[in-house]
Formats: C-alpha cells, sequence, structure tokens
C-alpha cells in the first residue's frame, strides 16, 4: 500500500496570510506524480514501481545487454517529487494531497491553477473530472470553495464566476456557450494579462449551479475514440473560477473595504500521441498534430524557466499564452503528472516524469490579490452642509404646531413608526448615496493624478528626443534626423524600435486612464439621479411627519434619532478632513517631484555656462561672482545630504573665485536616468544609490557607459508609469 503526504505545503495558515497582505513570497511549482493502474489488455510486465510516496523508480528490462549505445537506459533510474500516488490511491487521495489546500489560498486571494499532464490514456481527464461515482478535482475544488464560503462572516460578500473553455486544433471554443464559434485570445491594454474576448462567465450562487454548468461545458467537449484510448479528449479544457470578496471592516472611526480577489484555474490537458499507437488518420491524424504541437510549445517553457533562461517563448501555441500566468506569474501552481506503470509504454512515462522533473525546479513569485478600499468622504464640504440642513429640517418640524389630539389618533403609534422606518431608511440610502460620490470624487482624483504623471513621462521622453510634446499621439512622430536610415547602424535602430514600443506602452496606459475616468463620470451622474430621487422621497415623508407626533415621548425619540444622524454627519466631516489632506499631500509631491527635475536640469545649464565663459576666459563681474559663490554653497549642501545618492567623480570642474582660490565643484546628478540635453558633455547619471559615468555618443547622440555599451533610457522610465487602474 502506497502512503500519502498532505503535497508540499504550496497552502499557508490564514495568520500567516494576514500578515503578509501584499509581501511577494518566490515559491517553487509543485509536481505530483500519479501512476494508473493497469487496463486488463496491457502485459503485467511493469517498468515503473512508487517506491514511496516521493520517489518513482523507471526500469528499462527490456535493453539488449549487448546494445552499447542503449546500455545507461537500462539502468533503473530513480525521480524525485513532492508527492506519488501508487496505482491504488483514490480520487479523494490525489484531491487531498494536491488541490484541497490552495482552496484555502484562493478565499486568502492568491491565484492557483492545477493541470494534468501525461501521454494519451494516462488518466489525466479521469483525475480533472472524474465520474459520477468518482468525482474529479474539478467538482470536489468547486464544492469545497462553496463549502468554505458558508463559513464567512456576514460582513464579508461572495461571489463565484465561471468559465468553461477548450483549445481545440488551436481554436478557443467556449464550452458553456459554444454557439458563439471560435474565441480571439487578446493582451491586455497593459501587455501584462491575456483575456479571452467574448468567453461567457456565468455567476453561481450554489454547488448545484456550479455541478448543472460544469455537466453543461463537459458534454460539449470534444471527445473521440483512438486505438489507444476509447474516450481520448481531443482537446486541451480550461476552467476558471473567480472568487471575489468584499468585507466591510470598522478601524476606529474610520470605515474601510478589503477586496479579495483570485482565479483558481483547473486544466485537463489533451494527451501527447504517437501515430504508431494511436492509429490516427484523417481528421484524428490532425487533431493529433495540433495537441502535439502545442505540448511541445509548453515543453519548451518548462525547458526554458527551469534552465533559468532570460527570454521564454510563450507565443508559439495559445496553450503556453494562457498558461503563462501558472508558469511564471503571480500564481501558485500544481501540476499532476499521469504516467502508466506498463512496459509497453515506457518512453511515454520516461518522456513525462524528465518534463516533471524539469517543472520542479521552477519558481513563482505569488502575492496576495488583497486591496483595502477606504470609503472616501469627497472635499466638497457642502455635502456635510446638506446632511446638517437635513437634520434641522426635521427638527424644525418636530416643533411645529399640531393638531389636537382626537380618537383618529388611537393608531397614529403604529403610523408614526411606519414614518420613523422610512425616514431612516431614506436617510441611510441619501448616506449611502453621497459616500458612493465621495468613493468616486476620489478615484477620479487619483485618475486624474495618474494621467498627469503619464503625461510628464510621456513629456520628458518628447524633450530628450528634441520633441514639443502636445499632449496628443500627434507628437509621436520619428525624431529629427532619422529618415536617413542609413545614418544608423543596426543597434541605433533596435533601441528607436524599443523606445517607440515602450512609449506606445505609456500611450496605452494613458487611453487606459482616460477610459476609466469615462466610466467613474457615467457612475457619478447615475449616483447623483438616484440621490435626487431618494431627496424627493425625503420631502415628501418630512411634510408628513408634523401630523403624526403626538406624545412627548414620540418627540423625544425623533430628537434622539436625529442626534444620532447628526453624530454620522460629524464623522464623515471628519473623515472628509483627513482626505482632503491626503490628497493635497499627493498633489505636493508630485509638484515636488517635476520641480526637483527643474532644479536638476537648471543646475546642469549654470554649471556648464560657468565652465563656458572660464573657457573663453570671460571676466565675471563681480556680484556675479558672488552669486557663483551662494549657488555653490547651496549645492554642496544639497550634494553632501546623502553620500549614497551623489557621485563625487574625481573629473569635476574647476572654477576660480575672485579671491583666487579654487573650488571643486561636484558633477550634478540627475534624478531622472531619460534627461539627455546635449551630446558633448560628461555626466553622472544616477539610478537607485549607485552612479553610472556616462558620455554622449558624438554621432548619434546617444549616452555610452564607461564600457562603451550604449543605454536607452525608454525602457528605466517604465518604473515611473503608474498601476493605478488594475487596482479598482
Amino acid at each position: 500500500m502506497t502512503q500519502y503526504s498532505s503535497g508540499s505545503g504550496s497552502s499557508t495558515n490564514s495568520n500567516e496570510l494576514d500578515d503578509r497582505v501584499s509581501r511577494p513570497i518566490e515559491e517553487k511549482l509543485m509536481v505530483a506524480v500519479r501512476i494508473r493502474p493497469l487496463v486488463p489488455d496491457e502485459s503485467p510486465n511493469r517498468a515503473l514501481h512508487a517506491v514511496s510516496n516521493k520517489i518513482v523508480l523507471l526500469e528499462d528490462a527490456d535493453t539488449e545487454k549487448g546494445d552499447i549505445l542503449r546500455q545507461k537506459r537500462g539502468i533503473p533510474k530513480q525521480y524525485l517529487y513532492d508527492i506519488v500516488f501508487g496505482e491504488d490511491s483514490t480520487q479523494e487521495a490525489v484531491y487531498e494531497g494536491t488541490t484541497k489546500p490552495l482552496i484555502q489560498d484562493v478565499l486568502h486571494g492568491y491565484n492557483a491553477t492545477v493541470f494534468a499532464y501525461g501521454a494519451t490514456g494516462a488518466g489525466k481527464t479521469h483525475t480533472m473530472v472524474g465520474s459520477p461515482t468518482e468525482p474529479g478535482i474539478m467538482v470536489r475544488a468547486l464544492n469545497d470553495i462553496f463549502l468554505a464560503a458558508g463559513e464567512l462572516p456576514e460582513n464579508v460578500e461572495f461571489t463565484v464566476t465561471m468559465s468553461y473553455m477548450e483549445i481545440y486544433n488551436e481554436n478557443i471554443r467556449d464550452l458553456l456557450n459554444p454557439s458563439t464559434g471560435y474565441l480571439e485570445l487578446r493582451d491586455d491594454a497593459r501587455g501584462r494579462n491575456i483575456q479571452v474576448i467574448g468567453l461567457t462567465e456565468f455567476s453561481t450562487n450554489s454547488t448545484e449551479e456550479v455541478m448543472q454548468l460544469l455537466h453543461k461545458g463537459n458534454k460539449a467537449r470534444t471527445v473521440e475514440p483512438t486505438a489507444a484510448n476509447k474516450t481520448s479528449s481531443r482537446s486541451h479544457a480550461l476552467l476558471s473560477v473567480t472568487v471575489k470578496q468584499s468585507e466591510q471592516m470598522q478601524e476606529g472611526e474610520r470605515m474601510r473595504t478589503r477586496l479579495k480577489r483570485a482565479r483558481l484555474f483547473m486544466i485537463d490537458l489533451a494527451g501527447s500521441e504517437r501515430a504508431k499507437q494511436t492509429k490516427n488518420h484523417g481528421k484524428r491524424l490532425q487533431e493529433g498534430a495540433h495537441i502535439n504541437r502545442s505540448l511541445l510549445a509548453l515543453g519548451n517553457c518548462i525547458n526554458a524557466l527551469s534552465a533559468g533562461a532570460r527570454y521564454v517563448n510563450y507565443r508559439d501555441s495559445k496553450l503556453t499564452r494562457l498558461l503563462k500566468e501558472a508558469l511564471s506569474g503571480n500564481c501558485r501552481t500544481v501540476m499532476i503528472a499521469h504516467v502508466s506503470p506498463a512496459g509497453v509504454h515506457k518512453d511515454e512515462s520516461r518522456n513525462t516524469l524528465i518534463y516533471a522533473d524539469r517543472a520542479n525546479k521552477i519558481s513563482n513569485k505569488v502575492e496576495r490579490n488583497v486591496f483595502d478600499v477606504n470609503y472616501h468622504v469627497s472635499q466638497y464640504r457642502n455635502i456635510i452642509s446638506d446632511l446638517k440642513n437635513e437634520i434641522s429640517r426635521l427638527r424644525n418640524k418636530m416643533t411645529d404646531e399640531r393638531p389636537p389630539f382626537t380618537e383618529t389618533f388611537a393608531d397614529g403609534s403604529s403610523n408614526l413608526k411606519s414614518l420613523r422606518e422610512k425616514i431612516v431608511s431614506t436617510f441611510r440610502e441619501q448616506m449611502r448615496l453621497r459616500r458612493k460620490l465621495m468613493e468616486l470624487d476620489s478615484h477620479l482624483l487619483g485618475l486624474n493624478m495618474a494621467a498627469e504623471q503619464q503625461h510628464s513621462i510621456i513629456s520628458q521622453w518628447e524633450s530628450s528626443n528634441n520633441k514639443l510634446y502636445k499632449g496628443s499621439r500627434e507628437s509621436m512622430g520619428r525624431r529629427p534626423g532619422t529618415e536617413n536610415v542609413e545614418e544608423f547602424d543596426d543597434r541605433d535602430l533596435i533601441d528607436e524600435v524599443e523606445e517607440d514600443a515602450a512609449m506606445q506602452q505609456a500611450w496605452a496606459e494613458l487611453a487606459e486612464i482616460n477610459r476609466e475616468q469615462e466610466r467613474y463620470t457615467e457612475l457619478r451622474a447615475s449616483a447623483e439621479r438616484e440621490l435626487e430621487a431618494c431627496r424627493q422621497r425625503s420631502a415628501a415623508l418630512e411634510d408628513e411627519l408634523p401630523s403624526r407626533i403626538n406624545s412627548d415621548e414620540e418627540r423625544e425619540l425623533l430628537a434622539l434619532m436625529l442626534r444620532v444622524h447628526e453624530l454620522e454627519a460629524d464623522k464623515m466631516m471628519l473623515q472628509s478632513e483627513r482626505l482632503v489632506k491626503q490628497h493635497e499631500l499627493r498633489r505636493r509631491e508630485l509638484l515636488i517631484l517635476r520641480y526637483d527635475r527643474q532644479r536638476q536640469i537648471s543646475d546642469e545649464i549654470i554649471t556648464r555656462q560657468r565652465q563656458l565663459m572660464e573657457d573663453g576666459r570671460i571676466i565675471l563681474p563681480a556680484d556675479l561672482q558672488d552669486l557663483y559663490s551662494m549657488y555653490q554653497r547651496e549645492i554642496h549642501a544639497a550634494a553632501y545630504t546623502d553620500s549614497n545618492l551623489i557621485d563625487v567623480s574625481s573629473s569635476g570642474y574647476n572654477y576660480s573665485s575672485g579671491s583666487g582660490f579654487i573650488r571643486k565643484l561636484p558633477p550634478i546628478s540627475s534624478r531622472f536616468p531619460y534627461e539627455n540635453l546635449t551630446n558633448d558633455f560628461r555626466m553622472t547619471s544616477r539610478i537607485g544609490l549607485g552612479t553610472i559615468a556616462s558620455t554622449a555618443d558624438p554621432g548619434t547622440g546617444r549616452r555610452r557607459t564607461s564600457n562603451g555599451s550604449r543605454r536607452t533610457s525608454t525602457s528605466l522610465s517604465r518604473s515611473f508609469i503608474p498601476t493605478y487602474i488594475g487596482r479598482y
């Protein structure tokens, strides 16, 4: 009997997770191996054995002793993995050891992927989908997600959406809505994520709904018999489950919402095939060729990642493009390699084990998708004033003269209670809508700041290339002097293409910000309309109030209710003042960066003008000389504040003062490495905490580093592009 362990421990306990909200963690890809039982028509000779719950032994007993070239292949080889499941393993044991730890990770905001890999007929679909009597990973995972959702606190809103697709002959089909035809695969505006255009996402509220959708998708999947497998999957199936949580939290006098968003991918890959074994021809042969081509691309990616290659080609197939996040992105990934113990399949089993062993060396940097969103109170103090005015109107209504008590008011207490509940309800609705307006205003402010940063980045790139920034794409022409391509070598052209690509990316970021601004503006207009309708309902209720108050107790009760509303309005005002200061600080930080850049440019201009004057032996007036001396003292005071950020180069300039002694002014360090003002001068560009001495290339105007290599600035400036949009 094979013993099972609980996996490599990809899951972390919840207390640890809460302490590390947004800190990236490097984790290696977990690799599990499952050995399927022999089928009745296979030879009992086994080439594969599970030695322990982590070691697999592969032997090649059929190798001829006289075959010198294949003697090494005849030696049994051991492979070590995170967990190994023997032939007698159950569906529950496989799920418990590989996927169940990921469910808690998904609920804490981590992305996760589980995919089955192996040759055709190795049992991948059985593991992932299963049968009615032995459900697979997909069914069990979805069931556990909803069970965990039922245990969440009442203040957590929980939503689950799912999509199901297949890649058949390099074409993507929606298994939950097959009538849409083939779908396109595109990169998003930031070039970071892959999107399937037109893929249907269904919102589900219970395990029963999920099972119905899963059954519907499995029925639509392409399955055909072959000589090697009677129910061979002819496509790769990808089930995507998105879990969103919204938790309201109270921190003193401040309300905030914690948002968690995680995605669980469960993938059943089609198996690699050999035409000799499957005996395919015609359409089946074409399907097998597409399957093998995509699996070859996946194998190449695994090889490159395990070898630590700097560049990995994910674009050879749609499968690898969709698996990019799972293999090298922000995702906890489990690979379940499926093998057959039969001797006739030892070559396929060997290939699967080799790829699984290489995948065991891959590491990802995972990070929780958790965002804290404050209930931003607007800068507009008139909203707070409106709340107080409304409370005053209600209080005045209470003190107005009321008609004398008669028998018709015998049931007035119940009517007043109903009216009071309506007033409270409308007041809370107004508070909710005002809070929504305040939050939208804050988002719009942040978007405006992000747009201003993008314009600043583009302006700096334009100025470094001798262009006039006009705030539109019209300024994205070629640089002056680049019409004659023969004047530039191949490296110049490559650098220019890279810079243009980076600027296209910056423009795409700006376009995305503009789209978000339009969307939030529309949402704000809709919220204002709702608020106006709520105000009208509130006014109608206020008109009824004087005729409904029949006793001092009722008057006192309503006074207490108004006092509560008054305190809520005061609380919103305090939050408003705090958020006003926060936005003002952000705006000032941006202005400081801009002014600092202008100061750096001015320092460089002053330094070189002084040098030109002295080279030309121009006699400086005494007052100008005094100003230069004062300027030097200011520069020295600022330059030596942080020695890690300033490089006092031995190639500094010598200046003569009016008193006859020599002063050495260190070169001005530029905070922005993409400032290329003129050509023939030496400067020091500050990058991080170190410095790089660079000289302008007289032929192209580009700077060269001390080792002679050319360095472009656009790639460095990408770090200044904000990632604001992805957070909302």
